[in-house]
């Protein structure tokens, strides 16, 4: 095999040779041979080879393809292809009898097949040149000159490993949502051209996005060594280091990228979301950066809200519309989906405008649309074509449910697409803009006398700000945990940007003062070794030794959701709580210990706990913190009764009250639209006629 792999072919087939007399009938001896054969072009001998190995292993699929290709190669693709077949159907994940099977297909002129081979070969490995060049010559033997020269372009690009090139088709690869493909490519352009900083860049931030943090990161600081000065290079290693908890270093990425490129909006956008992780972040810090971040952002005069042409009849209900990328089973969605559901009910008429064509559609995307009189796409639509649509729609009250958050389509909101706007769910308080007419909260995530630190009016519901869908379906509650097992576990299932030093502080002294319990932390990217070195790291600077810690990687809701069965007491992080988590964990018979946060993203749990009756889980102080956390660590038999009513509490409670919540929202959307006709029924007189206004003002 080290000859194989050093490419000395010749003295590995003679060592495959003597391997296969001394042991005959050993598994993967006579694949070897076969494979060492095919180098010589001995396809005969070669297919020899495989069937003994097939005789060996029957369901040996690379063995079956490989007869296959040889078959094809020696001009017998017709007798070749259902090899190709059978040994795909064994083990789909070969590009290269993908590409093979395309090849013996296209021999036999079966050019739609053979397309859709190479479609495989190239989803399996979107850097395979030679797939891209005979998918070309197929799609142009079909009469697709277009695509057959996107092809050929793309495989001379991958042929001349020019890294621009590479990184483009990679870029494409990624707007048509093939995420994987896209990052193979990037892959290439890294892997080709070391000295390229915008490959190194381009591939980092790829395994940045899907949790390979300190892979990610060491492309990023490669790129940074070659360019210094690429902001966006700086904006990559600040959402690695956010990924692994390491806030500080992450803000302070930020701000550097923030100094090299000053008039960025984009860039000023990003650093928002990190100053919410940040320990001892102020409400007035945050207000002062969202308007900073508006004035760059601004692009031209809002259009003036008594201005549109919506029949300002205050007797009918108000056309919603809802902007959004998390229009499927996301966070957002199980806050909000059965609200839209009963207002539809109620006889409001409700447009969807999803943001993001990349994402799946799922069973809450059919209950959005069937919710909806209309649902839009406006992925690929500019903002002026978008706002065009949206007022063509007669929206009288649009919904932004996103914020800063991916997806997001800030520029509606910036131009104002609707008479009334309202920002609600997606993000964690103010957006910075003045063309909000309110946000959506309730007392506890914004007490009154914190309205001065948002720009958008605060609209209070009474219960609680957001009606909660539970998941379905969800595994049962289990009983307490520590009366089985003996040890108390404390469990966090938030992302690791939530963590900090001043956070495990406290926790060290939770863990000190109830001394057989652990710690147990599930979400996805835990499962990576260099991040679990961050999180170990970080909770040992605040003094919890690496034996009290038990870290799961995870993403799939049904297996977190299990994974509540062995905890028994959940701990929020702070500044940052926990929102669809702790409702989650409710669920689960699991209630959370929350220091009540000064900021709207430290006040999620708090506001949960509330409307779920679980006030007394909520401390005020960090010595109240401990204090709650170790006293029903000591109070099992209580701490169970909870558990075991806790789904049944949380189902009868205002969190899951849709048809209550949506006649509360109902009443400021009614509040909203009468207040609005009045003043435009008032100001008919005296402003530019409304079919004067237009999306491109």
């Amino acid at each position: 095999m080290r000859h194989a792999r050093e490419n000395r072919w010749k003295p590995a087939l003679a060592a495959f040779r003597e391997a296969v007399k001394l042991a005959p009938d050993q598994p993967g001896f006579h694949y070897a041979l076969g494979a060492a054969l095919c180098r010589f072009d001995r396809f005969d001998e070669a297919v020899v080879a495989f069937r003994k190995e097939v005789e060996i292993s029957p369901g040996h699929g690379p063995a079956i393809a490989e007869i296959g290709t040889c078959l094809a190669r020696t001009g017998r693709p017709q007798k070749g292809i259902p090899y190709l077949q059978q040994g795909l159907r064994l083990r789909p994940q070969m590009p290269l009898a993908q590409y093979s099977l395309g090849l013996a297909l296209l021999a036999e002129n079966r050019r739609s097949d053979a397309i859709a081979a190479f479609d495989a070969a190239l989803a399996l490995d979107a850097s395979y040149g030679d797939a891209y060049r005979s998918r070309g010559l197929a799609l142009a033997m079909d009469g697709q000159f277009d695509r057959a020269a996107e092809d050929l372009q793309a495989a001379g690009a991958l042929d001349s490993k020019h890294a621009g090139a590479i990184l483009e088709l990679g870029v494409s690869c990624g707007r048509a949502g093939h995420e994987q493909q896209a990052g193979k490519l990037f892959e290439t352009a890294a892997r080709v051209s070391p000295d390229h900083a915008l490959a190194q860049y381009y591939y980092g931030h790829f395994l940045i996005n899907h949790r390979r943090y300190e892979q990610g990161l060491g492309h990023i600081a490669r790129a940074l060594d070659l360019d210094p000065l690429h902001a966006e290079s700086h904006i990559g290693k600040a959402f690695g280091l956010l990924g692994q908890g390491r806030i500080h270093e992450a803000v302070t990425a930020f701000r550097r990228a923030s100094e090299l490129k000053p008039d960025s909006a984009e860039i000023a956008g990003n650093l928002l979301f990190a100053l919410q992780h940040k320990p001892g972040v102020t409400k007035a810090e945050l207000l002062a950066e969202h308007q900073r971040w508006a004035a760059l952002y601004r692009k031209g005069d809002a259009h003036h809200r008594l201005l549109f042409a919506n029949d300002p009849d205050p007797r009918r209900l108000p056309r919603l519309g809802l902007v959004s990328a998390d229009l499927h089973r996301h966070a957002v969605a199980f806050l909000t989906l059965r609200a839209f559901e009963e207002l539809a009910a109620l006889g409001y008429p409700i447009v969807c405008y999803r943001t993001d064509q990349k994402r799946p559609e799922d069973d809450f995307s059919e209950r959005f649309k069937a919710a909806s009189v209309q649902w839009r796409d406006i992925s690929q639509l500019d903002d002026a074509a978008a706002i065009k649509l949206v007022m063509d729609d007669g929206i009288d009250i649009l919904f932004d449910l996103a914020g800063h958050t991916a997806g997001n389509r800030l520029g509606l909101f910036e131009r104002r697409a609707a008479p009334i706007q309202l920002g609600w769910a997606g993000y964690v308080g103010t957006v910075g803009l003045d063309t909000y007419d309110g946000l959506i909260a309730d007392a506890v995530e914004i007490p009154p006398e914190d309205d001065i630190h948002y720009a958008e009016p605060v609209i209070r519901l009474p219960d609680c700000y957001v009606s909660y869908h539970p998941p379905t379906p969800a595994p049962d509650v289990a009983p307490l945990p520590c009366l089985a097992a003996g040890r108390f576990t404390f469990g966090c299932f938030n992302r690791p940007a939530k963590l900090n030093e001043q956070l495990a502080q406290l926790w060290a002294r939770i863990l000190d003062a109830a001394p057989t319990s652990r710690l147990l932390m599930v979400y996805g990217g835990l499962d990576e070794v260099s991040t679990q070195r961050a999180v170990y790291d970080m909770l040992g600077r605040g003094g919890i030794a690496r034996d009290r810690v038990d870290l799961v990687g995870e993403t799939e809701q049904s297996k977190l959701l299990i994974a509540y069965h062995d905890v028994d007491l959940a701990l929020d992080p702070f500044p940052y709580s926990a929102g669809v988590t702790t409702l989650e964990a409710m669920w689960m018979g699991v209630p959370t210990v929350t220091l009540v946060g000064d900021t709207f993203a430290g006040r999620h749990a708090a506001s949960h706990l509330t409307a779920a009756g679980l006030r007394d889980f909520c401390a005020q102080t960090q010595h109240d913190y401990v204090a709650l956390a170790v006293g029903w660590s000591n109070r099992r038999a209580e701490l169970a009764a909870t558990r075991q009513q806790l789904r049944q509490r949380v189902a009868a409670s205002p969190l899951c009250d849709a048809p209550r919540f949506a006649k509360n929202l109902s009443q400021e959307l009614i509040r909203l639209w009468t207040a609005w006709t009045s003043e435009r029924s008032a100001a008919d007189g005296g402003v530019t006629p409304p079919a004067e206004l237009s999306a491109s003002n």
